[in-house]
């Protein structure tokens, strides 16, 4: 998996606990700690999904496009990192019954892990986030 989704999820946890302001991208990026041109991408991904939105000028900023307790991580990961589990198999020898048929066979196991892994991801909501971040 890459970092993005760990950003994107983020992301949206700052943006739930601003929910009543308009937050610039320096300062999520400042939250975050990454380079701006990498979260500008990330905000873009989320903007252009519809999970957040934005408003230009001297009072714009980004805020949440739904509650909390309505967006879940399925979606997120979906956006930013779908296909990142399957593993990537080198060229293999299509002489040898394995080497001719793995590829196919783990591409199939990660896409089914996936499903279960996407459908787990469903039941986690940015809401429990924060909650556990303010409990702890």
């Amino acid at each position: 998996m890459n970092s993005d989704f760990s950003i994107a999820v983020h992301c949206v946890a700052y943006l739930a606990q601003k929910q009543s302001q308009r937050v610039t991208s320096e300062d999520i990026a400042q939250s975050v700690s990454v380079h701006p041109a990498r979260l500008r991408k990330i905000l873009s991904i989320l903007r252009k999904e519809n999970i957040i939105t934005s408003k230009e000028g001297a009072k714009g900023g980004f805020s949440l496009n739904d509650s909390p307790e309505h967006i879940t991580l399925d979606k997120i990961f979906k956006i930013t990192s779908e296909e990142t589990l399957v593993p990537k198999c080198p060229d293999s020898n299509e002489n040898c019954p394995i080497g001719r048929n793995l590829s196919n066979i783990l591409v199939r196991i990660f896409h089914n892990a996936e499903e279960h892994f996407l459908n787990y991801l469903k039941g986690v909501t940015i809401k429990d986030i924060i909650d556990e971040i303010n409990s702890s």
